[in-house]
């Protein structure tokens, strides 16, 4: 009987392992300006920040899915624009649109001050990673702005090489204004990894429910010999 238990017990750890392979999905790039390589203009962007103008402008620039998806990561170009000029928080945002203008903030990440590399350079792309994993429409337009607050702070956010002539949208701190005419900045989109279940799954989840439901009849159905090393009292087991 021991034995018999046994087998049961392995049968059916062989069952939840294999219940619990899974497949990783790659993320897919739901929205791109980057040329290849991640490669975006290096010599020119659009002022985040002080604009040494008396203003203090905000960056908006749009895209939409051509499916629906789930947000997994941003890709953005930034670069300080003087060494020392980034002295605060930049906030990247994704919003809903409003009007063909940036609206109500979905999610937003904080890089910190002095991490950007030098404005002219080929600096890596920010990337950030989303906790919220949101949802996103397919055909429907977001916004990803790029913000800066205080004079004498300001950043770039460098142009993309690709010709995207998506919607851009710059706020002075009056408000948002959409088309600006200004050339979208760099930024990639990706969709969230997910683990799917190999399509195997439920034909394996019947076969464990199968075999232990074979396992059991069988115990059940036994003779007490073999069970008992006293064959006189064997009998069958009644099914309850």
């Amino acid at each position: 009987m021991k034995l018999k238990f046994a087998s049961l017990y392995t049968y059916l750890g062989f069952c939840v392992f294999a219940l619990c392979i899974s497949t990783d999905t790659s993320a897919g790039v739901v929205f791109s300006n980057f040329g290849p390589g991640l490669s975006y203009d290096t010599s020119t962007g659009n002022v985040v920040g002080d604009g040494f103008d008396g203003n203090v402008y905000a960056q908006g620039g749009s895209f939409t899915p051509g499916a629906n998806t789930v947000f997994g990561s941003l890709v953005i170009a930034l670069s300080e624009f003087l060494s020392g000029s980034q002295g605060a928080p930049v906030t990247i945002a994704l919003t809903a649109d409003a009007g063909n203008t940036p609206g109500a903030v979905l999610e937003s990440w904080s890089i910190a001050p002095g991490s950007l590399g030098q404005f002219g350079n080929n600096n890596a792309p920010i990337v950030l990673n989303s906790n919220l994993n949101l949802a996103l429409l397919g055909g429907t337009e977001y916004w990803i702005t790029a913000s800066l607050g205080g004079f004498g702070n300001t950043i770039v956010w460098n142009l993309n090489s690709t010709g995207d002539l998506n919607d851009e949208a710059i706020n002075d701190g009056t408000g948002w204004f959409s088309p600006s005419g200004l050339t979208p900045g760099a930024f990639q989109v990706d969709s969230a990894t997910a683990t799917v279940p190999e399509p195997s799954t439920l034909a394996l989840a019947s076969l464990a429910i199968a075999g232990f439901a074979f396992f059991y009849r069988r115990k059940l159905t036994l003779p007490l010999e073999s069970v008992s090393p006293d064959a006189s009292d064997a009998r069958p087991v009644p099914w309850r």
